[in-house]
C-alpha cells in the first residue's frame, strides 16, 4: 500500500492571490473564494438515484437528479453538472472542514455506486454580486440571465468571456459564483474585472 501524502497548501493561480484579490465598486464586486474545495462525483448507470440518496444523506443537502439545479445549505453547494454527475463545492472555512475532509465523506458516501475525484486544485472560483452583476454578466455570455430564465438555486456549464465555466446564482441581489480551470483563472479574472470598469464611477 502507497504511503499516505499530506495535500499540498492550496496556493491561489490569482494575484496577490490567497482569497485576497478584489475588485470592489460600490455597485458590482468581484473576489476570490478562496480555500475552496471542489469534489467531481460521477455515477455509474442506473445508480443516479441511489447515490443522490447517498450524498443528501452525508451532507444534509438535497441532492437534485434535474439539470441545472443547486442545492446548498449556505456553505456547501451540490451542483448538478452533466447526466449523473455533481460538483459539490465549498470553502473549507466556512463548512467547517479539514482539507481532504469532504472528499473522504463523499467518498464514504457514494462507495461502488460512482466514482469521486478531488479537482479542487485544479479549480479557481470567483464571486460577483451587487445590482450591476446581471449588467456585467451579460458582456461575457449568451445565456438568458433575466429573472424569468435563470435565478437563484439555478447553474449553467457554459462560455463566459469565451472560456468554459461553471455558472451558480447564488440569491436575488445578484450574485454569482464562477468556476473555471485553474489554468485559465488570470484570463478569467481579467475579462470580468474588465467588464466592472464601466461601473466604477458610480457614487
Amino acid at each position: 500500500m502507497p504511503d499516505k501524502q499530506d495535500l499540498p497548501v492550496r496556493i491561489s493561480p490569482l494575484l496577490p492571490g490567497n482569497g485576497d484579490y478584489i475588485v470592489d465598486y460600490k455597485n458590482v464586486r468581484l473576489s476570490e473564494r478562496g480555500a475552496l474545495t471542489a469534489i467531481q462525483v460521477l455515477t455509474f448507470n442506473g445508480k443516479h438515484p441511489d447515490a443522490a440518496a447517498a450524498i443528501a444523506a452525508a451532507l444534509g443537502i438535497k441532492c437534485s437528479t434535474r439539470p441545472g439545479i443547486v442545492n446548498s445549505d449556505g456553505k456547501t453547494q451540490v451542483c448538478w453538472n452533466g447526466p449523473n454527475s455533481w460538483m459539490v463545492v465549498c470553502s473549507d472555512a466556512e463548512a467547517g472542514h479539514a482539507p481532504g475532509e469532504l472528499f473522504k465523506l463523499l467518498q464514504d458516501a457514494v462507495g461502488d455506486l460512482g466514482a469521486v475525484v478531488d479537482q479542487s486544485h485544479g479549480r479557481c472560483g470567483l464571486r460577483l454580486s451587487g445590482s450591476r452583476a446581471r449588467q456585467v454578466m451579460a458582456k461575457n455570455t449568451a445565456i438568458d440571465l433575466h429573472p424569468r430564465a435563470f435565478g437563484p438555486g439555478q447553474c449553467a456549464m457554459t462560455s463566459v468571456a469565451h472560456m468554459n465555466a461553471t455558472v451558480i446564482q447564488v440569491d436575488d441581489t445578484p450574485t454569482y459564483d464562477l468556476f473555471v480551470i485553474r489554468s485559465l483563472a488570470r484570463s478569467f479574472a481579467h475579462a470580468i474585472e474588465h467588464a466592472c470598469h464601466e461601473f466604477e464611477s458610480e457614487q
